[in-house]
């Protein structure tokens, strides 16, 4: 049975005075009438319709939408969880569904509890405070579903896609040009990669304004789309480059065409009430199989042939061997990152973590940066995701963790006893060997497991679950702690509470971001730091941007936090004089701002 938990009034949507909407189910004519009374009598304004039947409930909800609907576990010959399956594996998955049933056997509460159901109710306990507390909770419970569905398929669009022009970002072109390249190779098939740059763009940008280069980028986006065929596709990589997928193409001129067409569509004016301007485009080609048969060489191949045609001042350029494009940008690929190791490019930078309450620091996250022979940093979004891809992100996790692990020793021969926060990759979850090597890497240093949280994300764990557990259960079993990062952008991330021994959770900092009073995210966060808390595990808060968001954080009920309000990730050498500084200005009166 659910406790009580809020208030009436917190279920309701705010600005919306209609009645609940409420179903009772029961083929009992006087069991469903007392429902329905007691339903009348509780504080919410509701409007009650019954059924009789499975028959009569499903016409009822073809005809009309529920907030919640009360079944009755037996309906004559059929069985209520039919309807429960109906409600929870179809498109009204966010109605709650309370059973109601006048028999308490256990197995019926778990088969019905694992078909969908939000609450179970015996007959023999109705009354009108337990219907409303019951109601009251499956409603808060339902919209924080909804809620949770809404961020979660928001970053999974922001991961996908280039929010400026629509168009799919680098990320999903190279998922969608390694599927082209498998049915390609099966099928026996050509296709191009095509390359697109906009000429002219720079000057936009400076002599219009950079809101004037996002009109023109969204308006140039949107023709490269159109003058394509309904089988092809085009992402923007950046900036003002894009790259397109010809799929099955006959011949070179069917290529030449559409890239003329794409040209011609980008020459056109732009025009709103604020500028009129043209740029035109460089188009460079790359054909499978006869100018490589790997997603890399085919788009480094197209970027030369793009390069030489800017070059030759024509519009678009076939790739031809010899072609070696001026000022050209080094691609990432998996040599690339693998060179990065080899030459000791990739570093380590900490950035601490602390309690909301007392103002200490508690801990740090590791993160792993990239500084090119040149100096230039390539961000962890950049190459990770491809890293991901390649079993070169075994190499490069182990590595990582080896790096942390020095540190880690390094800050405790100075007496520094510091936790750290490292992330794991999901590939390793797979490597039945690591918690062995993670606890000789420990034992070598001569530090205690209790340091070490292995940080995974809800993706990391929805592969397999039952060899994570595995593997997770080695490493929680010798003291290694684990810790679900960005906890709630994912639908299922509620059910590794259950499953696994997790020491912590991360809320993910898409609900850190609004932090008023009464927003829809500071509702989230609390019933996050609520869940977290009954399991008795701390929530912390990720991206804090100021510390007066830290007070509000812990009466959400939040224990710990990180983010640029408190400390940008530095080095590992710099963290014992910051943390130094840091307590320094705890200890004296009036709230420490925040240390550089």
């Amino acid at each position: 049975m659910t406790p009580p938990s809020a208030s009436p009034e917190s279920a309701k949507s705010p600005g919306i005075d209609a009645p609940l909407r409420l179903l009772v189910v029961d083929d009992d004519d006087v069991d469903r009438e007392r429902v329905s009374r007691l339903l009348a009598k509780i504080h919410l304004k509701s409007a009650v319709t019954e059924a009789a039947s499975l028959e009569q409930a499903r016409e009822a909800m073809s005809n009309g939408e529920f907030d919640c609907v009360f079944l009755d576990y037996q309906l004559g010959d059929d069985v209520g969880v039919e309807l429960l399956h109906d409600i929870s594996h179809g498109s009204l998955n966010y109605v709650p569904v309370v059973m109601v049933t006048g028999n308490s056997n256990e197995r019926l509460v778990v088969e019905a509890m694992q078909g969908g159901a939000y609450d179970f109710i015996p007959k023999t306990q109705l009354h009108v405070d337990l219907l409303e507390t019951v109601l009251v909770n499956s409603l808060l419970r339902a919209n924080l579903e909804r809620e949770l569905k809404t961020k979660r398929e928001r970053l999974e669009y922001l991961s996908f896609y280039d929010t400026l022009t629509g168009l799919p970002n680098r990320a999903l072109f190279f998922d969608r040009l390694e599927q082209t390249l498998l049915s390609a190779k099966r099928n026996q098939r050509s296709f191009a990669v095509i390359q697109i740059d906009l000429n002219l763009f720079k000057k936009v940008n400076d002599c219009y304004g950079h809101a004037a280069g996002d009109t023109v980028l969204a308006v140039a986006a949107q023709r490269i789309k159109k003058a394509l065929r309904a089988t092809d596709s085009v992402a923007r990589l950046g900036g003002d480059e894009f790259a397109a997928v010809l799929t099955d193409i006959d011949s070179v001129e069917t290529t030449f065409s559409v890239a003329e067409k794409i040209v011609a569509a980008v020459a056109e004016p732009i025009t709103d009430d604020r500028l009129m301007v043209s740029v035109g485009a460089a188009v460079g080609i790359a054909l499978y199989p006869a100018q490589g048969d790997d997603a890399q060489t085919l788009l480094l191949k197209a970027d030369r042939a793009m390069y030489a045609a800017k070059r030759a001042g024509t519009n678009h350029m076939l790739y031809a061997e010899g072609m070696e494009a001026v000022q050209q940008r080094p691609m990432l690929d998996i040599s690339r990152i693998q060179q990065a190791i080899d030459r000791n490019e990739l570093f380590m930078e900490f950035q601490p973590m602390i309690e909301l309450a007392s103002r200490k620091v508690n801990g740090a996250e590791a993160l792993v940066r990239w500084r090119t022979a040149s100096g230039e940093i390539i961000s962890p979004g950049m190459f990770i995701p491809l890293a991901e891809r390649s079993p070169i992100i075994r190499s490069l996790s182990y590595l990582v963790l080896n790096k942390v692990l020095d540190q880690m020793q390094t800050w405790l021969a100075s007496g520094l006893r510091l936790p750290v926060s490292a992330n794991l990759s999901a590939r390793l979850l797979d490597d039945n060997e690591l918690p062995a090597r993670v606890f000789r890497g420990l034992a070598a240093r001569g530090l205690p497991a209790s340091l070490l949280t292995l940080e995974l994300t809800e993706t990391a764990l929805m592969s397999n679950l039952e060899q994570a557990q595995k593997v997770l259960g080695e490493l929680i079993g010798g003291g290694v702690r684990v810790s679900i990062d960005d906890f709630g952008a994912g639908f299922t991330s509620f059910k590794y509470l259950r499953q696994l021994e997790v020491s912590e959770i991360k809320i993910d900092m898409a609900f850190t971001s609004d932090m008023s009073s009464g927003s829809r995210d500071s509702v989230i966060v609390r019933s996050i730091a609520t869940l977290a808390s009954g399991f008795g595990i701390p929530a912390v808060a990720e991206g804090i941007e100021n510390l007066a968001n830290c007070e509000t954080l812990l009466e959400l009920g939040c224990h710990s936090g990180q983010g640029y309000g408190i400390a940008r990730p530095m080095a590992g050498e710099a963290i014992p004089e910051w943390i130094a500084r840091w307590e320094s200005a705890v200890d004296e009166p009036g709230a420490p701002k925040t240390v550089h």
